[in-house]
């Protein structure tokens, strides 16, 4: 029955998500964005030239992990702090507040997965037909980082929301964090580098890492991206020190961390919290 009801909330919240603007407008965007980039532009001949699977994911993989946690985080913070009435008619059914929160979460998480797929499929699609299967594994791992990214910005704003409740407070916020995410914490890891480090990468920076979950995800799919040679010595620098042992072990155990950990406290928070 409880798994009934997180299905039946996840499917209002995901034909919710497909009617609105927001999940519209970035799958339109980052559909646009990865095949023009799995285009490499016009050769000697005049025809359109296409990428393989691994430079296609290489030059994906930036975008993505940009562009996912933002959608996550916005709506998160949208779908949790309150406003617009829809969560207090959710919680007035006779289901438990748990049961609201995972079937709203599983339902924003398969939107999320909507925009996933109009971009890492048509442009897949675009390769595998021009350029064959070759880096079609590491094509996958880049995907998958992408959806991760993804799953963990909308429990970190799911989190911002319970939290703040005020819809556009809980939205800056989220704002706030992505620019911590994407920006603010690799310079300030540059700067902390240059003055107590020597900038290689070795358990310490793994560790450093692992407090932004989008770097955590960069890392780890340019490691089994396999992309080295694409990526010049930085590219090779990253597979010798994390392609295995401690330094790939940290990481992964802090995406894992990011995934459970705002959706667990999302819940417990949720729970108690007065609408």
């Amino acid at each position: 029955m409880a798994g009934d009801a997180v299905l039946t909330v996840a499917g209002r919240e995901l034909r919710a998500a497909l009617r609105g603007r927001l999940i519209a407008s970035f799958g339109a965007l980052f559909g646009l964005l990865a095949v023009g980039i799995a285009l490499a532009g016009l050769g000697g001949s005049g025809l359109v030239l296409v990428q393989d699977f691994t430079r296609t994911a290489a030059s994906l993989l930036n975008l993505s992990l940009y562009l996912f946690p933002l959608l996550g985080l916005v709506m998160g913070a949208a779908a949790f702090s309150g406003s617009g009435g829809d969560l207090e008619l959710l919680v007035a059914q006779p289901i438990r507040r748990s049961t609201v929160l995972a079937g709203r979460l599983l339902g924003l998480c398969a939107a999320i997965s909507a925009v996933a797929l109009a971009g890492f499929g048509a442009a897949g699609l675009l390769v595998g037909l021009r350029a064959g299967a070759a880096g079609l594994e590491g094509y996958l791992v880049v995907a998958a980082a992408s959806l991760l990214a993804g799953a963990i910005g909308l429990g970190v704003g799911a989190l911002l929301g319970v939290v703040l409740q005020g819809g556009w407070s809980a939205i800056g916020w989220a704002l706030a964090v992505w620019l911590y995410f994407a920006v603010l914490f690799d310079l300030a890891l540059i700067g902390a580098l240059q003055v107590f480090g020597d900038a290689r990468p070795g358990l310490g920076v793994a560790a450093a890492l692992a407090l932004n979950p989008v770097d955590a995800l960069r890392t780890l799919a340019l490691v089994r991206l396999d992309a080295e040679l694409l990526l010049g010595p930085a590219g090779a620098t990253l597979v010798g020190a994390y392609g295995s042992g401690a330094g790939f072990v940290v990481l992964a155990i802090a995406a894992a961390s990011w995934l459970l950990g705002p959706g667990a406290a999302a819940a417990a928070l949720f729970a108690r919290r007065d609408l």
